[in-house]
């Protein structure tokens, strides 16, 4: 993994890492998966200042920014334009994913809150649900250390006229504990027309008894973005920062809860979650052109879920073995509305959009059980089988469209399961494999057409729910301070849900489509060299292909999914100058890669590569901790997203930001 691993390796040793492959804590060595973990420690010391930027070093993960936004999009073993989608994150166990079309919250977890982040490849269909077939993200957040006040006030400022302020409060007893951590973030960003304004608060109360715990999570989050829009080829050499869109933004305000509580007992161990999650957004797409047209869209959603997670993890002994079951059931219950409103072009901004254009309610709700049986042999082989059966249904309606076609409801029952082993070779080697079965269910905006009815109008179908079938092998290797993992993987998929502008006839819908395939190679190394450096990188190969396919008379067969990089280089390193000084350097390598909406392969270019490289210098001056950050180092002119044009000769694409700088002075009490 790239990120630089402790100066003490006997402070993370592999055995004693654990993460919630199972919604338990277990020992990494009982997993057959590849899995990365990032701990408090590391993110300190790596170059990376956002979530992203610390994920996108790892082997297998790709990030995009489509909008400007702290919260681009991410993507797990090359699903292009949908990785949001196939790449499950969680936050302390508990799904950030929305059922619908928009990117993860990432802004809203500060570094400073995160204890581990846990990155399960491939693997978490059994546990979790739909979404999971490229992997699992889960964010855990920090506790606040018993016994004792602390706490951290910072603020920073940086290019774009950027400034942050932060600051973190943790006060506990013996038994109940409270940690808060807060932002505040306010920026005119790279482009005109791509202002962000950001308040994020997460809590923590703990509360700690004889034989387990009880928890209660809660955040808020409020975001105000400008959307700048695509920029044209020949803009991007003539006007690169500016906007064809001066009027557009989106909004976002989202509030949550979780309460948990935990028994342990002498039959074994006992765990509920019960969530809630609101979230309100608004976006204006203004009306440019006096055309007699009013093209002008005005959105207003809001989306609610409840989640509820009962499990239980029973270890026994039988056949000499040792054993471990688990049993568990999800429930989901997801309610989204949106309203989708016009007005006139001759009058600017979003006071004019007044009439109702449709007005969606949709529903969702997901029954599941699942097991997970793991048994470890007398000579350390781990051999696990899980299995799991959900029950999903799907209604979605346009109050505003009478017509039948505007309305729809689907049940489904889809299943998912893995096999896997792991076992040691030596002392330092282990070799692992496993085979499973994935699903993703179709989001609100992937069911829904605005334009594809019969007469242009709006239209509701539902998609079949995806599925995909994995396999991967790999082998990791930990000796002193030097780990490494490489992994093989192949999945192939069936109605991978899509969207397709081949086929006229769909006119730019969302739909299942013909059978595709990922298949690649991961590398991934850390050497703690001595007490003052590590060294770390990443290699990852991506081959994502249509099996077959033809549409509109257009044979996809063997072509490349769009946006899936097929070399990715990522390499960093830590220097400790001093006790209290370091200096962290990342470099990330991204190959070319087919634009969106290229599934015809036949645009006459590809986007090109580029290559971003990230300092970090960072100074401990008693209780001050001062740090200088400079992004983009040697000013690559890039971009993260592009769609190709209708003849195929040009492309638009959403430029990323050149070399910016952040200063940050952080004062730290206990």
């Amino acid at each position: 993994m790239a990120i630089a691993e402790s100066s003490d390796p006997a402070k993370l040793p592999l055995e004693e890492i654990v993460v919630t492959a199972t919604r338990f804590n277990q020992r990494v060595e009982k997993l057959p998966i590849g899995v990365s973990v990032i701990h408090a420690e590391q993110i300190k010391n790596s170059a990376a200042s956002t979530l992203p930027e610390l994920l996108q070093q790892l082997a297998g993960i790709h990030t995009r920014n489509v909008d400007g936004s702290p919260d681009p999009q991410i993507d797990m073993r090359g699903f292009g334009i949908t990785g949001n989608q196939n790449t499950l994150v969680l936050l302390d166990g508990q799904r950030m994913n929305e059922n619908e079309l928009v990117g993860v919250r990432w802004s809203t977890v500060p570094l400073d809150s995160i204890e581990r982040i846990e990155v399960l490849r491939s693997s978490g269909a059994v546990t979790y649900g739909a979404g999971a077939t490229g992997g699992v993200i889960n964010i855990v957040t920090r506790a606040a250390a018993p016994g004792r006040v602390s706490g951290t006030g910072g603020v920073s400022i940086g290019s774009y006229s950027a400034t942050e302020f932060n600051g973190t409060l943790n006060a506990a007893g013996k038994n109940l504990g409270l940690a808060l951590t807060g932002n505040a973030l306010q920026t005119d960003n790279y482009r005109v027309n791509n202002a962000l304004r950001q308040l994020n608060l997460q809590g923590d109360l703990r509360y700690k008894f004889t034989g387990g715990r009880a928890l209660l999570k809660f955040g808020l989050d409020d975001q105000r973005l400008e959307l700048p829009g695509p920029r044209t080829e020949s803009q991007l050499r003539t006007d690169r920062k500016g906007t064809a869109t001066p009027r557009d933004f989106s909004t976002r305000e989202g509030a949550y809860v979780t309460l948990r509580g935990e028994r342990t007992t002498g039959f074994g161990e006992f765990a509920a979650d019960l969530s809630f999650r609101d979230v309100r957004r608004t976006a204006l797409f203004d009306d440019y052109s006096i055309d007699g047209f009013n093209s002008k869209t005005f959105v207003n959603s809001q989306s609610d879920v409840w989640l509820f997670n009962p499990r239980a993890k029973l270890p026994f002994q039988a056949l000499g073995m040792d054993h471990e079951l688990i049993l568990g059931a999800n429930l989901e219950w997801w309610d989204y509305r949106a309203e989708r409103l016009t007005g006139s072009e001759t009058v600017p901004g979003s006071a004019s959009a007044t009439t109702l254009q449709t007005d969606v309610v949709a529903t969702q709700q997901n029954r599941a059980v699942y097991l997970q049986h793991t048994s470890t042999l007398p000579k350390g082989t781990t051999i696990t089988l899980g299995g799991r059966l959900q029950w999903v249904d799907n209604k979605a309606n346009d109050r505003f469209n009478p017509s039948a076609h505007a309305r729809g409801q689907q049940s489904r029952t889809v299943h998912a399961y893995d096999v896997g082993v792991r076992q040691p070779l030596g002392s330092a080697f282990s070799f692992y494999g496993k085979f499973g079965r994935s699903f993703r269910i179709p989001t609100v905006d992937e069911n829904f057409n605005q334009f594809g009815g019969p007469a242009f109008d709006s239209i509701i179908k539902i998609l079949e729910p995806q599925t995909a079938h994995t396999g991967e092998i790999g082998l990791d290797y930990q000796q002193g301070p030097v780990r490494a993992r490489t992994s093989l993987y192949r999945i192939n998929l069936n109605n991978e849900i899509n969207f397709i502008n081949i086929d006229p006839f769909r006119f730019f819908a969302n739909t299942n489509l013909p059978p595709t395939r990922r298949q690649g190679l991961e590398l991934e190394a850390s050497w703690a060299v001595n007490s003052a450096i590590d060294v770390s990188g990443s290699y990852t190969y991506s081959d994502a292909r249509f099996r077959q396919g033809n549409f509109g008379g257009v044979d996809v067969s063997g072509n490349i999914i769009p946006l899936v990089p097929r070399h990715k280089v990522s390499a960093g390193g830590t220097i400790r100058l001093a006790p209290t000084t370091r200096f962290a350097a990342t470099m990330n390598y991204v190959g070319e890669q087919v634009f969106d909406n290229d599934q015809a392969n036949t645009a006459t270019r590809r986007m090109p590569d580029y290559v971003t490289v990230d300092l970090k210098f960072t100074h401990q001056l008693r209780k001050l901790l001062l740090s200088m950050a400079v992004n983009n180092l040697f000013d690559e002119k890039y971009f993260s997203y592009a769609i190709r044009n209708a003849p195929g000769t040009s492309f638009n694409a959403l430029p990323a930001r050149e070399r910016n700088v952040w200063f940050t002075v952080k004062y730290q009490f206990d």
